[in-house]
């Protein structure tokens, strides 16, 4: 068990209570189990503190919470003062908890020390609880100041499950324990305990991760029960059918509960009506996890045929309305008609619970609702990374007869679960094919001709998916949907012959067109366009843009709960922007937090596995790269060129690495030579496959040290490949004189890959050390380890070897100073010094580090910190 919490985030909390110890204190209030007496044992950390903790047992024993701190003898009068005087002659800080609990003649006392401001005092009390007129008259009279202690914020909550569970925790998981302990200190420990003795909370990749319900533990039902107090019979009942119901109308509830009974559970804060909308909800989100874990089934499903008839009563008022009456007749045993779970499938899919919807899904098709039902059911199990289940639910509708538009929604779920699931291209290409000769209507043939060119371009076929564009457009005028799943694959297709900033343009085109649309039907398209845009804009150097789409895409991983390929897909573009900024160490945070979502052998592994392995390769990790390695060889499916190329991309650095960077730069222009017509045999349709990969793989060769090998191919690259990264990386390859690679290492740094203008700067140092200038030297070493420590953890060959700028002491106080702004005659004053030798002492700090100003010597000094 985890005894000790750390303490973290209420940085401003205590910096608040700080401030009230150096005058006299203050009252610290909060709920229970806030974290009120934490923050306030973390307040008073100094020795001769008096610490008094009140409880119920003493509340009714004068000076019985105080009584250890009293010597044994008391007077016969003036207690009182004796108590005070026996306290403050011994002790500079009071520190009462639970002081609402105190007996009358305890807090006469507590109350009697602040007023007398020998010693500070400090309080903590319970919200809402009534406590004795002279703890509350502490605040009421103004001899200390009240601090109200919030519940955690989710960041707060966060940084402390890090803590307390030694390493990084899923944001899903932190926000899920985060929200059902309302950001209660107390309660989140006892989720943490109760996940891990349950085995729902557990470690997998580096990260912890809860799965499943959350067990209610003894422990956790007592803590619970306490809160709730004594309840009458109906009370209990109305709390059952708001814990099963919430949020949940007050008129549907006040069709089976007297309104009187609930006015009585909110007067007692255990239940809450908002307004205007008037809708009821418990207090506390444990709340209904506590009273759910003690209803039998039989007592469940009574509540749950209550509440669908009451709502079904009142008028279901919204769709959300009418998946949860389904889902209560599901769990009650009262849902023999197929037609409302299968619009509640769909409902459940909109709002992005794909869990729901494959369990209403699978409800509808058994109650008969045949292609209705089984269609919808199959792509939900097949987002949801469950291809052999989609797969056992398509096989049973084969032969089942089906309109044009029915069967081209059965084909395209059918193709995508072959290709996305088992790597079967060719097959999926194939359903698709046949599924277009056995229709005559416009739209759906043109649907599934869509999908197929998505495969197409996805594995290569870059040629054959251009000719499959043309024929939907040969076919007839298009939709919209099948327009924006058209120019979702042309923006991959320029982006295939380098037109990344034409590619970016059709991206926000494509997405621009799902979104005058219901785009919560479009999750696929949107998903695809927001991968081709932020491919594009890696490529045209614009990460700003590469951030844009892959926000926009990882964002439809998190609200279709449970879409994990989505979001491991985008998990690995946002890691690619990371990496190329240099935060190799927050790329690896990313790409291990997404791993936890993979589900077995999948081609979703791949990119993001890429991605991990060659972060780890960047900062040198070779335990944890070869372990990622060994962990691909496991997870990734073979599939899309796109995993193909990440991996050919990782290799040189996995080389350089483990110390061979000759293998390194071989690796890299071999890479370079799969981008030339190796891949997929389709070297015919031109000179160049993906010149993008190429221009990448050949800039590695010229970061590894090897650029006069590449300089005229890169040249020709710039000519080709849109944006504004591709000459700048072409010039790097064509720089020989240092003064060139400082240049260079400006325009890198101006595009944001803070590692590759590290490398140059060191390139440059290199170069003046060979020409003998020492000074300039130092100049571009103390530029190329400015911007590799912003880098964090990355090591890599050109930065082997970087010194960190030499000062001594009193070199390094004097040049902390002008840095500051301080002018030489001011320093000279402060440290008692001349001013020739405040400006010779610069002089040498200047020669030392090769900082030729203030301002940059303003710079260093705050990375020197």
């Amino acid at each position: 068990m985890r005894a000790l919490w750390p303490f973290a985030g209420r940085t401003s909390e205590l910096a608040s209570v700080a401030a009230a110890l150096r005058s006299k204190g203050a009252v610290l209030a909060g709920p229970a189990g806030v974290g009120k007496s934490r923050l306030a044992a973390e307040a008073v950390r100094e020795p001769g503190v008096a610490v008094v903790r009140a409880t119920v047992a003493a509340s009714g024993i004068p000076l019985g919470a105080v009584a250890h701190l009293l010597p044994p003898d008391a007077p016969g009068h003036n207690v009182l003062r004796w108590a005070a005087d026996a306290i403050a002659t011994r002790h500079r800080t009071l520190l009462a908890d639970d002081a609402h609990l105190l007996d009358p003649v305890s807090a006469a006392l507590v109350h009697h020390l602040a007023a007398d401001g020998r010693i500070k005092v400090l309080v903590t009390l319970r919200s809402g609880e009534r406590a004795p007129d002279a703890v509350t008259a502490l605040w009421k009279d103004g001899l200390l100041p009240r601090l109200d202690l919030a519940p955690l914020t989710l960041g707060e909550a966060a940084e402390i499950l890090a803590g307390a569970l030694g390493g990084q925790v899923e944001p899903a998981t932190a926000k899920r324990l985060w929200q059902v302990s309302g950001g209660n200190a107390l309660f989140l420990r006892e989720l943490v305990l109760a996940g891990e003795s349950g085995g729902t909370l557990a470690e997998q990749h580096g990260v912890w991760r809860g799965q499943g319900e959350i067990p209610v533990t003894t422990r956790l039902r007592e803590l619970i029960e306490s809160r709730l107090g004594d309840v009458t019979t109906g009370e209990r009942a109305a709390l059952e059918l708001i814990a099963y119901g919430e949020p949940l109308p007050l008129a549907a509830l006040t069709r089976l509960v007297p309104e009187e009974t609930l006015r009585g559970l909110e007067d007692r804060q255990l239940a809450a009506v908002t307004t205007p909308d008037l809708v009821v909800r418990l207090a506390h989100p444990l709340h209904g996890e506590v009273i759910r874990a003690g209803c039998g089934a039989l007592r469940t499903r009574e509540v749950l045929r209550g509440l669908a008839g009451a709502l079904e009563s009142a008028g279901p008022r919204t769709p959300e309305d009418l998946l949860r009456v389904a889902v209560w007749r599901l769990d009650s045993g009262t849902a023999a008609d197929p037609a409302p779970l299968v619009r509640a499938c769909h409902i459940a899919r909109t709002v992005r619970d794909l869990e729901l919807a494959a369990r209403l899904g699978r409800a509808a098709l058994a109650a008969g609702g045949g292609v209705a039902a089984g269609i919808p059911l199959a792509n939900v199990l097949s987002y949801a990374d469950r291809y052999g289940e989609a797969q056992e639910v398509l096989a049973g509708l084969a032969g089942a007869p089906m309109d044009d538009q029915t069967l081209a929604e059965y084909e395209v779920v059918r193709a995508l679960n072959l290709f996305w699931g088992f790597g079967r291209a060719q097959e999926a290409r194939a359903v698709l094919t046949d599924a277009r000769e056995l229709m005559s209507e416009v739209e759906p043939r043109q649907g599934v001709l869509t999908v197929r060119s998505s495969i197409e371009h996805a594995t290569g076929l870059f040629g054959v998916a251009r000719a499959t564009l043309d024929e939907i457009r040969a076919i007839g005028p298009c939709g919209s949907r099948v327009t924006a799943g058209v120019v979702g694959v042309e923006a991959y297709l320029l982006l295939g012959r380098g037109l990344a900033r034409q590619a970016m343009a059709t991206a926000d085109e494509a997405l621009a067109l799902i979104g005058r649309g219901p785009e919560q039907e479009l999750p696929s398209i949107t998903a695809a366009v927001a991968g081709a845009g932020a491919a594009a804009s890696v490529l045209a150097g614009d990460l700003a843009a590469a951030e844009r789409f892959a926000g926009i895409g990882y964002r439809i991983g998190e609200d279709y709960a449970g879409w994990d390929r989505a979001l491991v897909a985008f998990a690995a573009r946002r890691a690619q922007v990371l990496r190329l900024r240099g935060q190799v160490a927050e790329a690896v945070r990313l790409c291990r937090q997404a791993l936890v979502r993979l589900r077995g052998r999948t081609m979703q592994a791949g990119m993001c596995l890429a991605e991990l392995v060659h972060a780890y390769a960047l900062a040198g990790d070779v335990a944890a790269m070869q372990g990622a390695l060994r962990l691909a060889d496991e997870l990734v499916l073979p599939g899309p060129h796109e995993t193909e190329f990440a991996f050919l991309l990782a290799r040189p650095w996995t080389l350089a690495a483990e110390g061979d960077v000759k293998g390194a730069v071989e690796a890299a222009l071999g890479a370079a030579r799969a981008a030339r017509g190796e891949l997929h045999g389709a070297g015919a349709e031109g000179a160049t496959v993906f010149p993008g990969y190429e221009l990448l793989a050949l800039h590695d060769v010229v970061r590894l040290g090897a650029g006069e090998r590449v300089a005229d191919r890169l040249g020709w690259l710039a000519q080709v490949v849109e944006g504004d990264l591709a000459p700048v990386l072409a010039r790097h390859a064509r720089a020989r004189t240092p003064a060139e690679l400082e240049q260079v290492s400006e325009a890198l740094e101006g595009l944001g890959l803070t590692l590759h203008a590290a490398e140059a700067a060191a390139q440059a140092a290199a170069g003046h050390h060979r020409d003998g200038l020492r000074r300039a030297e130092r100049a571009a070493e103390t530029r190329a380890w400015t911007l590799a420590r912003r880098c964090g953890t990355a090591r890599t060959p050109a930065l082997v070897g970087l010194a960190v700028p030499g000062l001594t002491a009193r070199q390094r106080q004097i040049a902390q100073l002008a840095a500051s702004g301080l002018s030489n005659p001011d320093i000279a004053e402060r440290l008692v010094l001349s001013r020739r030798t405040v400006a010779n002492t610069l002089v040498q700090v200047y020669e030392r580090t090769g900082v030729s100003s203030r301002a940059g010597l303003a710079r260093l000094m705050d990375l020197l910190e």
